[in-house]
Parts: structure tokens; C-alpha cells; sequence
């Protein structure tokens, strides 16, 4: 049975959010076990483990979410769909096998990648497929129970290995294996809730248009992946492990306005497909509106409390990572913006315009990785990163069929939203770090309920149905 846009949204919101928190703090727990050298080779072999992930999955999910929401398709593709990540699997273990000696020769960063690798990949492949068959279905709370379920065994784990003092490579593989826990548990979902007939014909109509979300994808994945794999280059790992630290807190919270995507994701490919174009601009502006408020709230958030992130998560040792993690706050806010008006284009059949501004934005960033990180160390690969974001949310406006209205409607008014609300913060109050960030979600907040009238809307509506749920049936009648 399907769930309502809301109740998705709630499903996804409070399990991303206890994952992230959980994911994060192993994350955190492994950074101060862990030396700053060995965190960094963790760190690129973490990074590779990712991209080896989404090789396994090639944007099959994304046709999948296509070809599955046709009527009558669902089970014959999912069966389909399957098949061929299974296959992918066998073949990404031995093209990165050979890719990996080929580029690394130090038998110690060789041994971390094959510990944590081998079982993560497998783990994430196995999560990916229940998620995505739930995501189809609607049924958000699977997809909760499966993060939430691999984020406790992911914590314990680490917590376990802290205690025993295990090796550094026996730690990653447990990191890698937790992962794979988390795999059995979405299968075993599947188990339960899934119709899976593996005699079906196969849906060639899978592999149709995939090309361009294999790019689009891969682009995605590798955003956050650069920075370890360029610095690996570029300076000593210890100033990866460094970055990694910087960067792990708002790599994990802009995952949070990704959670609204989520739950927009199949209702806009539905209403396009459907030929609603009136309905699908109006869920997209408020997709859009919904993750750039958000994503403003916790750039803020983070950006004044970075000092007391770093010092009580990580310890006065890492201090250094300050001034890189105030940079690489305002990621959050930029994401917010850039994953809502990229949805609208993938959900309109235009996948192609969103996978050129990702590369054309990655090829900016690799530029900018290299000889910011030379020039400037880390700090300079923050503002890489920064630069990254902001080329691709001028490209994702340009490329927008509706462009005129994402501009009119979403980011020239948030947009100065947050300039008014963040620049009034810091210039005359930033000498209390908590009144500074309350002062300005506050006035972000304020400020758009007072101008924004389809806000306004939508909260008299919430009020009103409120309202008439809480009137006895005697005295409506």
C-alpha cells in the first residue's frame, strides 16, 4: 500500500536523519581512532568504495523508477533489474581490481582498499535494490528501516573495535561489513514484501536511454569523492585526513534536503509521463523551495558552530579544520538549490542537459581542486569545492526549460533571503555564535512568510485542516 507524499516525506526525513547522525558520529569515532595518516588513506579508499558502488548500479535505478511506474511493468522489470546488477557487480570486482594496482602501488593503501571494499560494495549493491524497488512503491518506511538498520550495525561495529583496539585494516573491513549486514536485512525485506519472478522476460526497455543517466550518475558520485582522490596528489595524506574531517560534516547534512527529493522523485517522473506539466512545475517550485529552506537553516547552523563541531566532535587536535568546514558550510545551502532544479530536468526527459552542466561543473572543480589545493591547502580545496556548486547551479538555471520561473520564484527570493538574513548575522552579531544563527533563521524564516504568498498558502491550508480535525463531527454537521 502506498504512502502519501507527507507521510514519505516524514519516512525519509527522520531515518536520513538518524542514519547521517549515526553514520557521522562513525565517522567521527574512526577519525580520533585512527591516526591523520591512516584516516586519510581510509579516506580515498572510502572514496573509491563509492564510485566501485555506483558502477553496480550504472542509473539503473533511474530507469527503473521509468520503465516500473508504467502500469503492469512492475514486477517483469524488477526481476529484470536484478539480473543485470548482479551481473555489474562480477564485473566491477574485477575491472577495479585491475584498476587499483594499477594506480596505487603502496602495499598499504592496497591492503584498506581491498578490506574495505570488497564487503562494502556488495553491501550497498544488495541496499540499492530494496531501496529502490520501496522508493517505486512508495513505501518510504522500508526505505527507513533498511538506513537506520545498517547506521546501528555501522555504530556498533565501530564502537566494537574501539574497545578491542583492533588493527586500522581489521576496523575498515568491519566498516566495509556493516554494510553488508545492512544488505542481508534489505533482502530479507524483499523477501517479505516483494513479488520477484526471475522467469519473467527480460525489459530490454531497462537499458534504454541509460547512457545519460550512467554519466549523470557517475558525475553525482564522484562530486564528493574528488576531493580525497585529487589532495591524494596534490599534499601529504595527513592534509587528506584533514580535508576528509572538514568535509564529512556537511557531506553527511546535505543529505538532509535530499530526503524531500527523494519523496518528489517518482510523483514528478509520474506526473510528467502522465503529461500533467501544470502539476509537475508546481510540485518542482515547491520541491525546490521546501530543500533550499532547509538547506539555508543548516549552512547557517553549521557555519557559526563550526569551531564547536570540530573541538567536541573531533578534539582540539583537528582545530585546524575549522576554517575549511566554515567554507564547505555553504555547500549545503547551494545543494539544496542545485539537487531540487536538476530533478526537474532529469523528470522531464531532460537528463542530457543535466549530465553536460555535471561535467562541465566537475571539470571546473578538477581545475580548481588541483591548483587551489597546491596554492592553498586545504582551505583552497574548500573554496574548490564551493566553486564546484555554485558553476553548477548557474548551469542548471540556463539549462531549465522553466527557467524564468525558477529564478522569479525560487532563487532570486531565497537567494536574498539568505544574503540578508546571513550578512545582518555576521556583521552585527557575530560575537554570539548562537544569537548570530538564531537571528538569522529566524529572519530567513520570517521574511519568507511575510513575501512568499504560496508559503502562506500552504500553512492557512495546514491550519484550517488542523482545525477542522480537531471540531467534534457533532458541530461540523
Amino acid at each position: 500500500m502506498k504512502n502519501s507524499i507527507t507521510k514519505n516525506v516524514v519516512h525519509l526525513f527522520y531515518s536520513t536523519m538518524l542514519a547521517n547522525i549515526l553514520n557521522a558520529t562513525t565517522l567521527i569515532l574512526l577519525a580520533n581512532y585512527f591516526n591523520a595518516k591512516n584516516y586519510g588513506m581510509f579516506s580515498v579508499a572510502l572514496a573509491l568504495a563509492m564510485i566501485m558502488s555506483f558502477f553496480t548500479d550504472i542509473g539503473l535505478s533511474n530507469t527503473f523508477l521509468r520503465e516500473g511506474s508504467k502500469s503492469g511493468k512492475l514486477i517483469a522489470t524488477f526481476s529484470s533489474y536484478i539480473k543485470i546488477r548482479i551481473i555489474c557487480v562480477l564485473l566491477v570486482y574485477i575491472a577495479f581490481s585491475v584498476v587499483i594496482h594499477a594506480m596505487y602501488q603502496e602495499p598499504q593503501m592496497l591492503y584498506m582498499m581491498y578490506c574495505l571494499m570488497i564487503p562494502m560494495v556488495m553491501g550497498l549493491t544488495m541496499q540499492g535494490i530494496g531501496i529502490s524497488y520501496f522508493q517505486l512503491t512508495e513505501r518510504m518506511q522500508f526505505i527507513a528501516s533498511i538506513k537506520i538498520f545498517s547506521a546501528f550495525v555501522l555504530i556498533v561495529s565501530t564502537a566494537l573495535c574501539m574497545g578491542l583496539q583492533v588493527d586500522v585494516y581489521i576496523a575498515a573491513f568491519l566498516y566495509g561489513f556493516s554494510y553488508f549486514v545492512g544488505g542481508l536485512y534489505s533482502l530479507y525485506l524483499l523477501y517479505k514484501k516483494a513479488d520477484i519472478q526471475w522467469g519473467s522476460a527480460f525489459q530490454k526497455q531497462l537499458l534504454t536511454s541509460l547512457s545519460p543517466f550512467l554519466i549523470s550518475g557517475l558525475l553525482i558520485i564522484l562530486t564528493p569523492q574528488l576531493g580525497p582522490l585529487v589532495l591524494e596528489k596534490t599534499v601529504p595524506l595527513a592534509l587528506v585526513g584533514l580535508f576528509a574531517v572538514a568535509y564529512r560534516i556537511p557531506s553527511a547534512l546535505y543529505q538532509v534536503p535530499g530526503v524531500i527529493a527523494g519523496a518528489f522523485y517518482p510523483l514528478l517522473f509520474k506526473n510528467y509521463n502522465q503529461g500533467k506539466l501544470e502539476e509537475h512545475t508546481r510540485l518542482n517550485v515547491l520541491q525546490m523551495k521546501m530543500m533550499s529552506y532547509i538547506g539555508i537553516c543548516i549552512s547557517v547552523s553549521l557555519f557559526y558552530l563550526a569551531e564547536y563541531f570540530i573541538t567536541i566532535l573531533f578534539g582540539a587536535g583537528w582545530r585546524s579544520a575549522v576554517q575549511p568546514l566554515k567554507i564547505l558550510s555553504f555547500i549545503i545551502v547551494l545543494q539544496g538549490f542545485n539537487i531540487a532544479i536538476a530533478d526537474g530536468l532529469t523528470t522531464r526527459g531532460l537528463q542530457n542537459r543535466r549530465t553536460i552542466v555535471q561535467f562541465i561543473a566537475i571539470m571546473i572543480g578538477l581545475m580548481a581542486l588541483y591548483y587551489l589545493s597546491v596554492g592553498y591547502g586545504v582551505a583552497g580545496a574548500a573554496v574548490a569545492v564551493l566553486t564546484m556548486e555554485i558553476s553548477a547551479l548557474i548551469g542548471y538555471v540556463l539549462a531549465h526549460p522553466i527557467r524564468k520561473v525558477v529564478l522569479r520564484k525560487v532563487i532570486l527570493p531565497y537567494g536574498s533571503y539568505f544574503f540578508v538574513g546571513f550578512i545582518f548575522s555576521y556583521y552585527f552579531l557575530s560575537e554570539s555564535f548562537f544569537l548570530a544563527m538564531l537571528s538569522a533563521i529566524t529572519l530567513v524564516s520570517t521574511m519568507i512568510v511575510l513575501f512568499d504568498k504560496s508559503i502562506q498558502g500552504v500553512i492557512v491550508d495546514f491550519f484550517k485542516q488542523k482545525r477542522r480535525r480537531e471540531i467534534p463531527d457533532f458541530i461540523k454537521k
